[in-house]
């Protein structure tokens, strides 16, 4: 028997037929309602700072002040949580006019006009200083302040640094760099120069899926928050959402022990067990569309539930295409992390944020599974350059991997997987 199931795809879904019986689940993030008062859970978190004195108590460092939020590959709703900041950096003696908003691009493009404004919402926009795309490429917008003790260069926006106070805005989910995002992540990679990131992303290619994703405590994990430290980033402001992108809880103070309090509850909701591990995985980018460089966070998921030589059926629009920040990926394709490390050593891969987005996907794509793609954003031509392989739609990608799997193969189905934190099941 069929069944027709839904996978998300932008903002819609696609349907595709499976045969029922070999089916061992479908997941995705836990049902959980939004707060119905989502500005009442704000002001509330801002009340109550973990490990943190609170914001007047920051006053007392000066009045220059720089909010970082994260960009628009994030549904952290700021436009909810930036005016009720204001409000309140205004009653301890912060005007308007002492703030700059920084959006921590991270090495994503810059934001348009029309972008900000839906993010931070347009009387944000109009109330602060100014509003700052960062530009990690800029030499000249960026401060040195050395390197951490294990040798990451720290090079940071330069508006960040000479900030007084420095906050930042964000969420929380699994994900396959830091263990999970939020907390000093709005820094680096957020705020900070190429060199800066390459370090800390090449730093946790070393590792796999499995000791990275969902794991607070890690060493890039660490090395963000060295980084972070050193620039001072005094308090953050992170949401953990459900996946309507509703707020579910709010956690601002400390960028460390906050953030490990969101950690708990971001694990409730995108923590997910599966029975076992599947031959074929089925999977979206959802809510990572845009392009190959966010939406590979679908594929790094699969990592931990797809069988060796298992297939992956991989759906995803990627409006933007591969990644054109980053146009190594596309020149070299997805490969082994040994093979990377071949290229990186040698010189002829430099970008080692890109290189570290290639081993992240060839140890799924090239060292475990096959990867079927649908993608109404990527070509034919630029699929194989990926080293997946083609379908023109996503029953065919589908189809492929159940034929190439066999007839007693097991299926397992995950949506919103680029939030996905799935757990094979124990004994």
């Amino acid at each position: 028997m069929k069944r027709t199931v839904k996978i998300p795809y932008g903002s819609d879904f696609v349907e595709v037929e499976l045969p029922e019986e070999r089916i061992i689940a479908i997941v995705g993030p836990k049902e959980v309602e939004g707060n119905p008062h989502p500005e009442d859970e704000i002001e509330s978190a801002l009340d109550n700072p973990v490990g943190h004195p609170g914001l007047r108590a920051l006053a007392k460092k000066g009045r220059k002040t720089v909010i970082l939020c994260d960009d628009f590959t994030r549904p952290t709703p700021a436009y909810k949580i930036i005016p009720i900041l204001l409000d309140r950096l205004n009653s301890v003696g912060i005007r308007d006019e002492d703030v700059k908003i920084v959006m921590a691009l991270g090495t994503h493009r810059p934001m348009r006009r029309d972008e900000i404004v839906e993010k931070i919402g347009e009387e944000a926009f109009e109330r602060v200083n100014e509003v700052i795309n960062h530009d990690w490429k800029d030499r000249d917008s960026l401060m040195n302040l050395g390197r951490t003790p294990n040798g990451t260069p720290i090079t940071v926006n330069r508006h960040v640094v000479e900030a007084d106070i420095k906050i930042g805005v964000g969420y929380i989910v699994p994900h396959r760099v830091a263990g999970y995002t939020g907390g000093a992540k709005i820094v680096q990679p957020g705020v900070c120069g190429g060199d800066t990131t390459g370090y800390t992303h090449w730093l946790s290619a070393k590792f796999t899926g499995e000791e990275i994703l969902g794991v607070a405590e890690n060493p890039v994990r660490h090395e963000m928050e060295e980084v972070a430290r050193r620039v001072g980033l005094d308090f953050i402001v992170n949401t953990v959402l459900n996946a309507k992108g509703e707020i579910v809880k709010v956690f601002a103070g400390d960028f460390v022990k906050a953030h490990r309090e969101g950690v708990k509850e971001a694990r409730r909701i995108y923590g997910v067990e599966v029975p076992s591990k599947a031959d074929v995985v089925v999977c979206d980018s959802h809510p990572c569309d845009v392009d190959m460089w966010q939406a590979a966070k679908g594929i790094y998921a699969t990592e931990l539930v797809v069988k060796e030589g298992g297939s992956i059926a991989f759906i995803t629009p990627c409006w933007e295409g591969v990644s054109p920040e980053h146009p190594d990926v596309l020149k070299f394709g997805y490969m082994s992390y040994e093979n990377v490390k071949k290229l990186v050593e040698s010189g002829r891969l430099k970008d080692l944020s890109a290189a570290a987005h290639i081993a992240h996907v060839g140890r799924v794509s090239a060292e475990k599974a096959r990867v079927i793609l649908y993608s109404e954003g990527i070509s034919r031509e630029d699929t194989l350059k990926l080293n997946f392989e083609y379908a023109e739609s996503p029953q065919e990608a589908v189809d492929k991997a159940l034929a190439k799997q066999g007839p007693n193969s097991k299926i397992l189905v995950l949506k919103n997987t680029a939030e996905l934190l799935p757990l094979v099941a124990k004994g």
